[in-house]
């Protein structure tokens, strides 16, 4: 047994693995640099062999430590879904709930939902992860996703709330010098890594001529922030272009299709109270929302 590793020394593995330094490693553990540097040698020397090679890029894997890891990916997926079967079989309204929705959904939408389900289960916690990247809530990175997709994913449970749809938006000013001119002479707000890598990129070949794009941005909040503020037209969520004071739609263009609003979460937490109380009660509100959600 000298020269076993125990699970707190997997996470290390996993942590360096996923991170590519002893730093960034330490940082995801919550621990400091000098203790994973002591934990990494301690597990090299009862092993008698060497985790990681270390190079100026970062720290990568030997043949061992690829040995390490599979073992330790192995560990961590038991361990994650057992948390999960115990989180699923809780039967109190009370606890913390990690919700992960994008940004612009949860400023313009989602908050006085909160703020409402809050008032209704007070002993529960919600921490939410403002995040427009897709969280793995299998690695309870979050427990219930909040996002546009076409279905969904795999290993995953939900409720389909309907369409999301995006419209075509611009301040009055704007509007009215686009009055006579074709609205792709106007300045554009759009994603920073280009128009047509986004799912509705097919409205924009359909113009007759490209649109002269003078603000990117990878948060679609900022995007609705930056045409409010004049920078220029923007295609938009209809939840938040239709109730922005500021914002008209630009009359000729149809709708875009932004996907279906989905609630999700993994199948291992669905009979959990709280997380069912609350999948239950946003789904019920968002639903009261669904013209806006769809832009009619």
């Amino acid at each position: 047994m000298g020269n076993s590793l125990e699970w707190n020394d997997y996470r290390v593995v996993l942590a360096i693995h996923r991170t590519g330094g002893l730093a960034p490693a330490a940082r995801a553990l919550g621990v400091n640099h000098a203790t994973v540097f002591r934990q990494v040698n301690a597990m090299e020397g009862r092993l008698g062999a060497r985790l990681f090679d270390r190079h100026r890029s970062g720290y990568g894997l030997t043949a061992v430590g690829e040995v390490a890891l599979a073992a330790a990916e192995a560990m961590e997926m038991q361990v994650l879904a057992a948390e999960r079967r115990m989180a699923g079989g809780d039967l109190s309204l009370s606890g913390s709930i990690r919700v992960t929705a994008p940004d612009d959904m949860v400023e313009r939408l989602l908050l006085p939902m909160f703020v409402d389900f809050r008032a209704r289960y007070p002993q529960i916690e919600l921490e939410i992860i403002v995040d427009n990247r897709y969280l793995n809530l299998s690695r309870r990175e979050a427990d219930i996703a909040i996002r546009p997709t076409v279905a969904a994913p795999e290993a995953m449970i939900g409720i389909n709330i309907g369409s999301l749809n995006m419209a075509l938006y611009a301040t009055s000013d704007w509007l009215a010098a686009a009055e006579g001119k074709a609205v792709t002479d106007l300045p554009w707000v759009g994603w920073e890594d280009g128009a047509d890598s986004i799912a509705f990129g097919g409205f924009y070949r359909r113009l007759p001529a490209r649109p002269v794009f003078v603000y990117r941005t990878n948060s679609l909040l900022a995007q609705v922030v930056a045409a409010e503020a004049g920078m220029g037209v923007a295609i938009l969520p209809c939840f938040a272009g239709d109730t922005s004071p500021g914002l008209r739609r630009i009359p000729g263009f149809e709708s875009v299709p932004g996907g279906a609003l989905w609630i999700l979460t993994h199948p291992d937490l669905r009979r959990a109270a709280r997380i069912k109380s609350f999948i239950d009660f946003i789904a019920a509100a968002l639903r009261r929302r669904r013209q806006l959600l769809a832009g009619f």
